[in-house]
């Protein structure tokens, strides 16, 4: 595999003008080329004026605070900054440029394409989320081109060196991203192995990488900052009405955003007063009871506010020709917080799913037992709940350690 490469600060260009060749050779935009070109001549500027020594993740770090002031608050800005920096990074160990995501579903290539399908549809088989197996293929995308990258076009051509070189390009990504990839990477071997991809297989000798899981505490509204939200919203306009629907059904029945975003007409049962529906994300069945508040609040903005149209979507745009939302009803709290003059903790996220861990804490707090709560939210795994414990402070604080003095 050979050493790693060791490059000068003043040999930067060569390497910038063949990151660009290989950035168009895997498909990324001619736009998108040229924003990142900002940073690296703007890099190529700074070295002309500091002493040559080598390129490394120090010296970006250096050069990004002294240049940039640092990492920006704007989490875009941030990644405008730094994205084109870890790519000439990539690009000079590894000799490519890994791109986490793939919007759009391309096909392996020939030498891939019959493990990987096979692979998938088994995972498919084990009764994976749509979502995950989308996830799943992107990674399997990364770990090909990193592949073909260094020459290696079959499965069966990789060896325990190739094994351990990509598994330090992961060094980079958290330590959630880096386990699950590791994990994969495992199955993965198994099932070439016993398929008769390949004559070994690599999951016993896969490092094993500490993983801090979900270090940080979730944000959550107190019972009076969601009563402060919900008044928050201008009711008296079509747009308030559908907005108000929408939050009061995040924060009392606590269902995820895309659930609500494609919820359909037929899911409510005004008789039975339930809403039962097929969770996007999990592809489980949930059916909770419906609050007469929510119920009310549907109705008005059925009534009210919905403009007159075929779509047997709920929640609908207000704008010709009445589609479905789009993603950005993600943001629809932030403008709400600000009038009710709920501040944003800093360095959190605050959206309608903070509204469903708000209900979880509340629940908590309340004494409803994990299991009730799973029901609830509509996990498929009582563990995915457990992690809801995180965020009830109340009860954490009854437990303190003795320290030794």
């Amino acid at each position: 595999m050979g050493e790693a490469q060791v490059v000068l600060t003043d040999n930067l260009a060569p390497w910038i003008e063949g990151l660009k060749t290989k950035l168009v050779e895997i498909g990324y935009s001619q736009a998108t080329i040229t924003k990142s070109s900002s940073v690296w001549n703007t890099l190529l500027s700074y070295t002309k004026t500091h002493e040559s020594q080598t390129f490394d993740a120090e010296y970006c770090k250096a050069f990004s605070e002294q240049w940039y002031g640092g990492c920006p608050e704007n989490q875009y800005a941030a990644s405008r900054t730094t994205v084109p920096l870890v790519q000439l990074l990539d690009f000079i160990r590894f000799g490519t440029v890994f791109r986490q995501k793939n919007h759009q579903k391309q096909d392996f290539t020939q030498g891939f394409k019959a493990l990987f399908d096979g692979f998938l549809q088994s995972q498919e088989d084990r009764g994976l989320a749509k979502n995950s197996i989308c996830s799943m293929r992107s990674r399997l995308h990364r770990l090909e081109r990193f592949l073909l990258d260094i020459g290696v076009e079959q499965f069966n051509d990789m060896d325990i060196d190739v094994i351990n070189k990509y598994v330090e390009s992961l060094a980079r990504l958290c330590s959630t991203t880096t386990t699950e990839i590791i994990r994969e990477l495992g199955h993965l071997s198994d099932y070439a192995f016993n398929n008769g991809f390949h004559e070994r297989s690599f999951a016993k000798s896969l490092p094993h990488v500490k993983r801090f899981y979900r270090q940080r505490l979730p944000h959550v509204f107190t019972t009076e900052e969601v009563q402060k939200l919900l008044a928050a919203v201008d009711r008296n306009n079509p747009k308030g009405k559908r907005d108000y629907a929408m939050l009061i059904m995040a924060a009392k029945l606590g269902l995820r955003v895309g659930d609500i975003r494609i919820m359909q007409i037929s899911a409510i049962d005004w008789i039975k007063k339930t809403i039962s529906i097929v969770q996007h994300k999990t592809g489980k069945f949930l059916e909770l009871p419906l609050p007469e508040d929510v119920g009310w609040a549907i109705i008005d903005y059925m009534k009210n506010g919905r403009p007159i149209c075929d779509s047997q979507t709920i929640f609908i745009s207000h704008t010709k020709p009445y589609n479905g939302l789009s993603a950005n009803v993600v943001n629809l709290v932030a403008g709400y917080m600000r009038i009710a003059g709920i501040e944003t903790p800093q360095n959190k996220t605050c959206g309608l799913h903070t509204l469903r861990h708000s209900l979880a804490s509340s629940m908590l707090q309340n004494g409803v037992p994990l299991p009730t709560i799973s029901s609830v939210l509509g996990h498929a795994d009582i563990h995915s709940t457990e992690s809801y414990l995180r965020i009830d402070v109340t009860k954490l604080q009854l437990c303190p350690l003795e320290v030794d003095l």
